[in-house]
């Protein structure tokens, strides 16, 4: 029902069809353990090198994993000349391991960016970040650790986990015990655990350009975290850009179209 709101059965068609671009479900070694993800490449590479688009998911668990409307997304992009790679974390899919909601499942993301620069048919000097809702967390973690990529795009992200916490306790208690649950050490260092988490409290590690996309109605995340993150770029004088859709929800879904069309020119503009 998901995917019949959102996408046509054109789209559906046209991918399913699709006779120059592959879709492969990929397991890949993180930490030792056999993480779960997605590749969408072209199907005949004939020696070219493609800028890599590292797509990282929101949600936790079974909850926004990687499935059709994902999959779509990742063929449009792929039909702009991207390959894509994509991470289920460690423990879904029937992956190994557990899932730690931004603690060493980052490694799964960092991890990808090593395989994309393995892949014959990518070029090494051509990754982006592209993180969605929890995603974005997952973005700004990487990133912190060091990870070299050219630009970063954020839709509906988590700025402030510390913040959406507290709300979400209220809002969607069965989605915040979910989460307490996956963070190993929430019970006895809660509130550090969920600071490390939220890149409101170290904006100067983002040293790369960042795209931020939100919908004014996000049901989710509150739009006043980007709005208030956009604040903290600004006065430590880094290059970012901040797009808000009036009257659009959680991932600016409605305007996806338009969405990753943007992202898509954002990526473009850093190609090296």
């Amino acid at each position: 029902s998901f995917t019949r709101r959102f996408y046509s059965k054109a789209e559906y068609d046209r991918a399913k069809t699709n006779a120059s671009t592959e879709c492969l479900r990929i397991q890949y070694l993180s930490d030792g353990l056999k993480v779960v993800g997605f590749l969408v490449k072209p199907r005949d590479p004939e020696g070219k090198r493609y800028p890599v688009i590292i797509y990282n998911r929101g949600g936790l668990q079974d909850i926004g994993k990687i499935d059709a409307p994902n999959i779509l997304d990742f063929y449009e992009l792929a039909a702009n000349g991207f390959v894509v790679l994509a991470s289920q974390y460690r423990g879904n899919d029937g992956g190994e391991g557990l899932e730690e909601f931004g603690g060493a499942d980052v490694g799964d993301v960092v991890t990808l960016v090593s395989l994309a620069s393995s892949l014959p048919y990518s070029d090494p000097k051509n990754i982006f970040f592209y993180g969605v809702s929890r995603g974005g967390m997952m973005t700004f973690l990487a990133l912190a650790r060091g990870v070299a990529v050219n630009a970063a795009a954020v839709v509906g992200g988590i700025y402030d986990m510390q913040g959406l916490m507290e709300s979400g306790k209220q809002r969607m208690p069965g989605v915040a015990n979910r989460v307490m649950k996956l963070i190993p050490d929430y019970s006895s260092r809660g509130p550090a655990a969920l600071a490390e988490r939220s890149v409101m409290q170290w904006p100067e590690k983002i040293t790369v350009p960042l795209l931020m996309i939100h919908g004014a109605d996000d049901e989710e995340v509150p739009v006043s975290q980007a709005l208030v993150f956009a604040a903290k770029l600004s006065a430590l004088r880094k290059e970012y850009a901040l797009i808000l859709y009036a009257k659009e929800i959680h991932e600016a879904l409605n305007n996806r179209r338009d969405r990753d069309a943007r992202v898509v020119s954002w990526f473009r503009r850093y190609l090296r």
